[in-house]
């Protein structure tokens, strides 16, 4: 951890820094694209985050979710024991598609990047789908450890995985073709970290054959430095299984470390561990109290991570790890911490999901369900998998859009005047608190104009346009006011084609049609704004 001497010197540190954040999505407020969130397996979002245990919504999968989704506009995609990687609606937890992996399980987290979703199934299989059919684009059978659960990095068009017959591999993001192989010994089957020009991959090793961390040079796979835990710790071996590491300047030094934990194999030693990311040094190592298979999260100078003895810690990665607090849950912590809005949110063995004050370790909410798997923060609301085959999304409002009826019936004709019968529910999910200032706001497409705004159970609704005249667009505001803890409210509206500029009575053509871009629906919660959005509806127009 040199001190930065050349300004020259800063701007370079400055650019790997930046390489560091890794940050799959531009839209680092909405979306969570990996495992932990970004490249550099931070467990940091912008987002803002659920202040109560208030239940979105709930879908039920077809066996355990022990992944982590990843979650990239408006869609969430898991995967299940079942064999099946599902695409769900983050908005609403309806499904959209499912992709069975043949029938072998899934416990690799995916990645979604540029309109595809990568994931790994237990047989050693990688996989790239279409982001929006689920459709296969092409699959790379990489080999097979019995271990293979590592969640796959995608950077500058290429991803990497690791697989537990001893690889790590490098494979054209676009058409599967594998551009390198490196074999590190014993059996990876970590998430894997991209940053500064590195792939990091730990090592499930069973003894000190096989180094416990390798950093490979991002483009060639040389091995840029191996870290082994038994040469600073006696012989004792210190196993990465199945966790990932972090890579952050997390002592704002102007140099970036790794942070990770271990398990011990074969003696005791202390299981968080920060290294020097340009020469895989160990900096410092402190006990936790038990053994850790967390990815730790890193923000503002903490390192947040889960141990075996029940314990959420927060760590100063200014003072060599010295513990600032720790929370006692009442199961080892196997979950990877998320951190958004300043909150820690983690689960543990207990079936329990903590949400934590960033700075204080007091308990803000917790809730229970068979809750195992790593939390991921998107667009205000908190998702994780439980070992029930649920999918579980917390956050305090929603709004869904449902289409009644069309008439006359389908099909929907090309140049017929239809009629779409719409309502609109929002709902407070928290059954302890109320909502206050609640507004609803929707816009329709310039085919369509709203005929008809009914009297809604609650508040009052206008209906207003702008734009040309022969082609308004309307907009739909409707002013819900408060809606008490665990109320709905709902609101019915008319809406038909319209006849455009040319005189035509739309739909002018077939295809896929949206009736509106999504209720938006916002409101003060423990005096916070919280929001939703519905998904869009669409309907199949055909020629007459």
């Amino acid at each position: 951890m040199k001190k930065i001497l050349f300004p020259i010197l800063a701007v370079v540190l400055a650019l790997a820094m930046v390489m560091a954040a890794g940050l799959a999505s531009a839209d680092g407020d909405k979306d969570w694209p990996m495992f932990h969130h970004d490249l550099a397996l931070s467990g940091y979002t912008t987002s803002d985050a659920p202040d109560t245990d208030a239940v979105a919504w709930i879908y039920q999968t077809g066996g355990s979710v022990y992944s982590s989704p990843a979650i990239v506009d408006g869609k969430l995609y898991i995967g299940a024991i079942d064999g099946k990687l599902y695409a769900l609606s983050a908005n609403s937890g309806s499904l959209l598609w499912s992709f069975a992996a043949d029938s072998s399980p899934i416990r690799s987290s995916p990645a979604a990047a540029d309109g595809k979703v990568y994931f790994l199934d237990e047989s050693g299989v990688l996989y790239a789908l279409d982001a929006v059919t689920g459709d296969m684009i092409w699959s790379q059978f990489l080999g097979n450890g019995g271990w293979d659960w590592s969640s796959p990095a995608v950077s500058k068009g290429y991803v990497f995985i690791a697989t537990s017959n001893g690889f790590v591999h490098k494979l054209n993001a676009a058409t599967g073709v594998v551009q390198w192989s490196k074999a590190i010994g014993a059996q990876p089957n970590s998430p894997i970290a991209v940053a500064n020009g590195k792939v990091y991959s730990g090592n499930h090793n069973f003894d000190n054959s096989a180094p416990t961390l390798v950093a490979l040079n991002e483009t060639t796979g040389a091995v840029v430095w191996t870290y082994n835990y038994s040469a600073y710790h006696g012989g004792v071996t210190g196993m990465i299984n199945c966790n990932g590491v972090a890579v952050a300047d997390g002592d704002s030094d102007g140099d970036l470390d790794v942070y990770f934990g271990v398990y011990n194999w074969g003696g005791v030693g202390p299981q968080a561990v920060c290294l020097d990311e340009a020469t895989g040094t160990e900096n410092w190592a402190v006990s936790i109290g038990g053994d850790s298979t967390s990815t730790p999260a890193v923000h503002d100078g903490v390192v947040f991570i889960g141990s075996d003895d029940g314990k959420v810690y927060a760590l100063d990665a200014t003072d060599n790890g010295a513990e600032l607090w720790s929370y006692q849950t009442g199961g080892a912590v196997w979950g990877s911490p998320a951190v958004a809005d300043g909150k820690v949110f983690v689960t543990s063995l207990d079936n329990w999901v903590y949400a934590l004050d960033e700075t204080t370790g007091d308990l803000v909410w917790k809730h229970t369900s068979h809750l195992i798997g790593s939390p991921a923060v998107a667009d205000g609301r908190v998702f994780v998998g439980g070992s029930d085959g649920k999918v579980y999304a917390f956050g305090p409002i929603s709004v869904d859009k449902e289409l009644l009826s069309v008439e006359p019936p389908d099909p929907i004709l090309v140049g017929q005047n239809t009629v779409f019968f719409l309502k609109i529910t929002v709902t407070n999910n928290d059954l302890n608190n109320p909502m206050t200032n609640v507004m609803v706001t929707d816009r329709f497409g310039a085919d369509l104009e709203v005929d008809e705004v009914g009297i809604p159970s609650q508040g009052t609704a206008t209906n207003t346009t702008s734009g040309a005249k022969k082609s308004p667009q309307y907009r739909l505001s409707w002013n819900v006011g408060t809606l008490a803890a665990g109320a709905s409210a709902t609101l019915t509206i008319q809406v038909s084609t319209d006849i455009n500029p040319a005189e035509k009575q739309e739909y002018t053509s077939t295809g896929t049609h949206y009736l509106n871009s999504g209720a938006t629906a916002k409101g003060i919660f423990l005096g916070e704004q919280v929001s939703a959005t519905s998904d869009p509806i669409s309907v199949e127009v055909v020629a007459g």
